[in-house]
C-alpha cells in the first residue's frame, strides 16, 4: 500500500545502543545484562537483541521458557537466565537450549540436581533466586538457612549465580532498599561462594553497594525512567505516532465518544486519531466525569487533550486552542506523537496513573515498525 492508516512505531537503535552503554558505564564493571523479556519490552526480540549483542551485551535475562528458546535462535553464544524459574518436567528442554533456570524453590533445585545426576551427567548451570523482601519468587530466609544446612543440595550441578530483586528501587531513599541489601548479603555469607546478582535498573543507580558481580537493566535501556520521574530517563528509543482520521466541529452540548462522556461546553475543534485499546492504549486514560484526560498527545509540537473515551480504534484529542495557525493548516494525515522525543513516555504514564513499562510491554501487532540508527 501507497498509504498508512495505522500508527508507526520508530525505534531508534542508535539510542538502544546508547543508553545500554550509559548503563554499563553506571555499573562500574559489573556485568551489564540486559532484560529482554516480554518481546523485549515489546519492541521487537530480534532487532533489539541483534543490536545489544554488537554493543558487547553477553547476558540476557527472560521471564519464560518459550521466550528463552526464541532467544537462543537469535544468540547461540549468549548467557541466557530464565526469570520465573524451571517448570516442572522442563529440565530436559532447558538443557537442550542451554538456558539457566533461576531456581526459586527447593523442589526446582532438587529437580534440576536430580536431571544433571542421574540424566544429564552434567553438572549445568543454574541461578539461586533468593527472596529478600519482595515476597514474590524465591527461597525465603528460613529455605535458605535450610539450604545452608543442606550441602549436599549443591552436589552435581553449577551454581553460576545467586540472584534476588529489589522491589523500591524506583524509591532510592525508601528504607526498604537498605533492608534488602542486608538481607542479600546474610544469604551470600550462608551460601557456597558464587556471583551475584541484586540491582535492577534503578538499583543501578543506587549506588556500587547494590552492583555486586552483575546488574540487570531493563527499562532504562529501552528510554523508560527507573524512578518515573523524565528527567532520570536516559535517550528515548520508542516513537508512537498516529495519524489524524478526521477534523470536526463540537457545538455546544454535542457529546463525542462512547458512553457520552465528555459534552462539548464550548464550541470545540476535535481530531479524531487512528490509536485505541486495540493498539495498546488503555481505556484508563480515557477522560473522566465529563472532563478531558490529563494526558496529552502532541501535534507538531503542540499538546493537545484527550477527550471522550479511548475506543478500540480511535481516541479523541481537543485541537481546539492550538495556536490559530497551526489548527487551520492541520490536515488529515498528520501524525500525531503519542510518546517520544517531544512527548515523554514516563510522562504520558504518569498522566495516565500508570508507568512506562506497561504502555511499552502492551503495544500491540497492528504499528508498522520501523528500526533505524
Amino acid at each position: 500500500m501507497t498509504y498508512s492508516d495505522s500508527a508507526v512505531l520508530n525505534i531508534d537503535l542508535a539510542a538502544l545502543t546508547q543508553n545500554y552503554q550509559t548503563m554499563k558505564t553506571a555499573a562500574k564493571g559489573a556485568q551489564t545484562a540486559a532484560v529482554v523479556k516480554a518481546n523485549a519490552y515489546g519492541l521487537g526480540l530480534a532487532p533489539v537483541v541483534k543490536t545489544l549483542l554488537a554493543a558487547g551485551c553477553t547476558n540476557f535475562f527472560v521471564a519464560l521458557a518459550q521466550e528463552g528458546v526464541d532467544l537462543r535462535a537469535l544468540a547461540p553464544e549468549a548467557t541466557i537466565y530464565v526469570l520465573n524459574g524451571l517448570p516442572i518436567g522442563a529440565a530436559a528442554d532447558f538443557a537442550a537450549h542451554e538456558l539457566r533456570p533461576c531456581l526459586t524453590s527447593p523442589e526446582q533445585i532438587a529437580e534440576w540436581q536430580d536431571y544433571c545426576q542421574n540424566q544429564a551427567k552434567a553438572a549445568l548451570p543454574a541461578c539461586l533466586f533468593v527472596d529478600t523482601g519482595f515476597h514474590r519468587l524465591g527461597l525465603s530466609q528460613s529455605q535458605v538457612v535450610d539450604l545452608a544446612d543442606a550441602p549436599d543440595a549443591f552436589e552435581g550441578w553449577e551454581l553460576c549465580l545467586i540472584a534476588s530483586h529489589l522491589a523500591c528501587a524506583d524509591a532510592p531513599e525508601h528504607p526498604m532498599n537498605a533492608a534488602q541489601l542486608e538481607a542479600f548479603r546474610f544469604a551470600l555469607s550462608l551460601l557456597p561462594k558464587a556471583p551475584a546478582s541484586l540491582a535492577n535498573s534503578g538499583g543501578v543507580r543506587l549506588g556500587e553497594a547494590y552492583h555486586f558481580d552483575m546488574v540487570r537493566t531493563g527499562t532504562m535501556i529501552y528510554g523508560g525512567s527507573a524512578t518515573g520521574r523524565v528527567e532520570d530517563a536516559l535517550a528515548p528509543v520508542a516513537c508512537l505516532r498516529a495519524p489524524l482520521l478526521q477534523i470536526r466541529q463540537l457545538s455546544v452540548g454535542d457529546s463525542i465518544g462512547y458512553g457520552a462522556t465528555f459534552t462539548a461546553a464550548r464550541e470545540m475543534t476535535i481530531g479524531l486519531v487512528s490509536l485505541g485499546y486495540g493498539d495498546g492504549l488503555s481505556r484508563y486514560f480515557s477522560g473522566k466525569g465529563g472532563a478531558p484526560s490529563p494526558a496529552h498527545l502532541m501535534l507538531n509540537g503542540h499538546p493537545t487533550a484527550l477527550v471522550g473515551r479511548v475506543s478500540m480504534d480511535s481516541l479523541a484529542i481537543d485541537m481546539t486552542d492550538l495556536p490559530a495557525p497551526l489548527r487551520a493548516e492541520a490536515k488529515i494525515g498528520d501524525m500525531v506523537e503519542v510518546f517520544g522525543p517531544n512527548n515523554p513516555i514516563d510522562r504520558l504514564a504518569m498522566q495516565g496513573q500508570t508507568i512506562s513499562y506497561e504502555l511499552l510491554t502492551a503495544l500491540g501487532n497492528r504499528y508498522k515498525r520501523n528500526y533505524h540508527d
